[in-house]
């Protein structure tokens, strides 16, 4: 008896302990002991390979040339907004394209060359060639894009010889140092943060050593601020087939496109600044603008050549050759005079008074914010690079997504170059989607909620294009877009204006929010009304055959041209499931929120009569896995591999290092989404193919963390592309899965190596964390914010187990899953 009650009691004690470690990790702390850091010791020559540092809407990648340090500039709402549709034809309704299609069999070769003719005796029309051809202002325009703000520089003394240069970044503060050591012994210090607001960069600055040097006719230290005046498209385009080979500009280079104004200097009261002017727009009749002012009051700041058309330059010298002090240079940006000069006003205050202890201010306001920041999850692995990535693909979301602005297009701001491929827009089949996944999952519900802020006003156009151009209501997504207000269809022509695929895709984002939270009033007010209208667009667009099914055409999937074949866009596998999944989710979310009954019935009718396009066991699926296929979102749509005993050691496709193998010799930019796919549908084995894909991280990873999207081959250095921060998604999918109806820990993860997590999200807003030792799980700890019922994947064999709820002990009988009744703020720790 006695044995027992000390079993008992040792049991009792080893769940409490387990249970107070875990309640370290959840404290309102802003102590962070163990931070994680990338170090670059050499030079960096181009921005999207600098360590990137940013409060969500302004942002800073840190380079060199050979004699500078050099910041430069990013902020999110920093557009070219012109979108010049004269050229354009008037865009194609859907009856048009329905018509080439069945009757005319258009075909088109690429994104903008004519038509081929198909059928014998059929004259090719004007406007099937203006269709066919693809929208010009897109083709032959190179904005709307998104531009760079300037740079400020460190100048370094010319006399001294560089020995070395070490650039750390600190995650968890935020915070970069540059040091730099010269032969002579003489040593620079910089210190570089941009707190939560102002957008302000501040950079510290300290030389030693400097008066121990002899005879050196140079200043320890300067700083320049610039904006250089924008290229014409020509000469830009030109440069660029020189560095890269690519042609891809040349197409724009039509001498009679302006670039921007060029920048200015001026004053605002007595503080030099910069100022760049552009054009007006629908959202500004005076013209969008952005400025850089500096602060430095220990500093002498002056306008240099103000005459200069081809730059804006301030020369920032410290006084009496100085050996230590802060430069911070604010950016502001509006479409109205008075509202621009506000802000600017606001920032010149800030600094009023006593300037160290202003800056000393926001350094700590900078280190606060980050602690709060980290503190909502931590991941730790045996693995330093899967540390690595997870900390430093969440730090750069955080450094260029916030929930109050709109949030970048395909590159990430500061890395920008005067012209963008692809006009930087925001590309709707899974570029702009994919640099927020994982997101939710890590548990920062604010990086989540910056996908809706620049998706409105696609979604507030495409409300009209769904009305003008496909006879419908609702709401139509289209495969471009941009952050503000445009009066027309961005790609109105061509074999691409009319694919349907994206309008869902783009509603699983709204469903997800809620998912991951259970929001029932953020799905009222801003989730539903999207939802409901993207499954209008559905309903109307989908036509019930003499089969009894609902159909989809016209529409092409991925990126289909012409092809004069009708099957060609009808029932499209990629369309089907989205329209699919848009019906299902609008068909959930009415129901939660009880509202639109006879809509909720005829959405679920399609969703029952819809033509089936995937079959199940074609696709490696068992009658019993049929929900497990239809719970898992379109986008991560992957055939079943079956791999047999025989060949167990075979590692899938997608990871094979083959130079055929785009994912590994050309582009990686498409990886997050295929891994995930791969990770959910079983053809992804940690143990088998873990390394494999640690030398595709390897591959592709800059020195800061960042991954290169595409092979240099390519494009050259076009800028860092924000589709690769997607890489979040499948590692927390290795971690931790929700999508198929339960909890499940360390699903996709190799037993030979430990691993932990604090309080990671899952659907039904549980946040959840476990660890893995020596193969074995030790624990489950879930916090219910909203209450309901948390199922979980079983990962032990035992049949009963010990519960801690609340701080009250229990045991519960369990079978291959874990059901749980929990209540608001529930914590239930559950161990073998």
């Amino acid at each position: 008896m006695y044995t027992k009650m000390k079993c008992l009691f040792l049991q009792l004690f080893g769940l409490l302990v387990v249970f107070a470690s875990c309640e370290v990790g959840n404290k309102n702390t802003t102590n962070i002991t163990k931070y994680h850091k990338v170090e670059i010791n050499h030079r960096v020559l181009v921005p999207e390979e600098g360590l990137l540092i940013g409060n969500g809407d302004l942002s800073v990648s840190i380079y060199q040339n050979s004699n500078s340090i050099i910041w430069r500039f990013g902020k999110n709402d920093v557009w070219d907004r012109r979108h010049d549709t004269k050229i354009d034809p008037e865009p194609a309704h859907i009856e048009e394209i329905a018509k080439g299609i069945n009757e005319e069999g258009w075909v088109n070769n690429s994104f903008n060359q004519g038509i081929v003719k198909k059928k014998e005796g059929r004259p090719v029309t004007k406007r099937a060639q203006e269709i066919c051809d693809g929208t010009p202002s897109y083709a032959f325009r190179p904005y709307p894009c998104p531009k760079p703000i300037g740079e400020l520089a460190f100048n370094l003394p010319m006399d001294q010889k560089l020995l070395s240069i070490s650039q750390v970044l600190t995650i968890e503060q935020a915070i970069i140092n540059v040091n730099i050591l010269f032969e002579s012994g003489v040593s620079i210090h910089l210190e570089c943060f941009i707190p939560p607001e102002p957008d302000v960069l501040v950079v510290n600055w300290k030389v030693e050593n400097w008066n121990n040097v002899s005879a050196t006719g140079f200043d320890p230290c300067s700083f320049s601020l610039y904006r250089w005046a924008d290229p014409s498209i020509a000469e830009f385009a030109k440069k660029w087939l020189a560095n890269t080979g690519s042609d891809m500009f040349m197409r724009f280079a039509d001498p009679n496109l302006s670039p921007l104004p060029p920048p200015e200097t001026g004053k605002i009261n007595s503080t030099p600044v910069i100022s760049q002017r552009f054009y007006p727009d629908f959202d500004s009749t005076q013209g969008f603008r952005c400025f850089m002012l500096p602060v430095a009051p220990d500093c002498k700041i002056k306008i240099v050549n103000p005459e200069w058309k081809t730059e804006a330059r301030l020369q920032i010298s410290p006084k009496k050759k100085a050996l230590s002090g802060s430069v911070a240079v604010g950016v502001v940006t509006g479409n109205f005079s008075e509202e621009v000069d506000k802000k600017c006003q606001d920032i010149l205050t800030r600094f009023t008074g006593e300037y160290s202890k202003t800056i000393q201010a926001l350094r700590q306001t900078t280190i606060k914010a980050g602690s709060d920041f980290w503190k909502l999850s931590e991941v730790a692995t045996d693995d330093s690079l899967f540390n690595r990535v997870w900390y430093e693909t969440l730090h750069a979301k955080r450094c260029t997504y916030r929930q109050d602005v709109i949030a970048p297009g395909l590159y990430l701001p500061s890395t920008l170059n005067d012209y963008s491929p692809w006009h930087g827009d925001y590309h709707t089949n899974y570029n702009y989607q994919s640099a927020f996944w994982g997101r939710y999952e890590a548990n920062h519900l604010g990086l989540g909620n910056a996908f809706f802020p620049g998706m409105k006003y696609m979604v507030d156009l495409g409300r009209r294009l769904a009305r003008d151009y496909w006879n419908g209501r609702g709401t139509f997504i289209q495969l471009v877009g941009y952050p503000f207000t445009i009066k027309e269809d961005p790609m109105g022509v061509g074999s691409l204006c009319r694919m349907a695929y994206m309008t869902g895709w783009i509603s699983n984002h709204y469903w997800y929010r809620y998912l991951y939270t259970m929001d029932k009033l953020w799905l009222k007010e801003e989730g539903y009304p999207v939802i409901r209208d993207v499954a209008l667009f559905y309903m109307d667009f989908l036509k019930k055959g003499d089969d009894g099914k609902y159909h989809a055409f016209p529409s092409g999937q991925n990126e289909y041209h012409f092809t004069g074949k009708t099957e060609d866009y009808t029932d499209k596998p990629q369309v089907i499931r989205h329209a699919r999944y848009a019906l299902q989710i609008a068909a959930n979310a009415s129901k939660v929120l009880d509202t639109d009954r006879i809509l909720n019935q005829q959405w679920n009718e399609i969703v029952n009569n819809i033509i089936e396009v995937d079959s199940l066991d074609v696709l490696g699926y068992t009658k019993d896995e049929k929900h497990k296929y239809f719970a898992n979102s379109p986008e991560f749509f992957t055939k079943r591999q079956i791999i047999e005993p025989s060949n167990s050691n075979v590692m899938p496709d997608f990871l094979k290092q083959a130079q055929d193998n785009s994912l590994w010799s050309w582009y990686f930019g498409f990886m997050p989404m295929v891994l995930t796919g791969n990770i959910r549908n079983g053809n992804f084995d940690a143990d088998r193919d873990y390394p494999t894909l640690r030398e595709f991280l390897n591959r592709w990873r800059m020195p800061n963390g960042l991954f290169r999207s595409m092979s240099q081959n390519s494009y050259g250095y076009m800028g860092a592309m924000s589709e690769c921060l997607g890489i979040l998604g499948p590692l927390n999918e290795m971690l931790i899965q929700s999508w198929n109806d339960g909890i499940h820990v360390f699903p996709a993860w190799p037993k030979s190596i430990d691993a932990s997590f604090k309080t990671l999200r899952t659907r039904g807003a549980f946040l959840v964390s476990s660890q893995l030792k020596g193969g074995e799980v030790q624990y489950i700890k879930i916090t219910s914010e909203k209450g309901g019922d948390c199922i979980v994947v079983n990962p032990w064999n035992d049949e009963t187990l010990s519960v801690i709820r609340n701080g009250e002990k229990s045991m519960l009988n369990v079978d291959k899953k874990i059901t749980l009744k929990t209540s608001t703020n529930d914590v239930i720790l559950i161990m073998p």
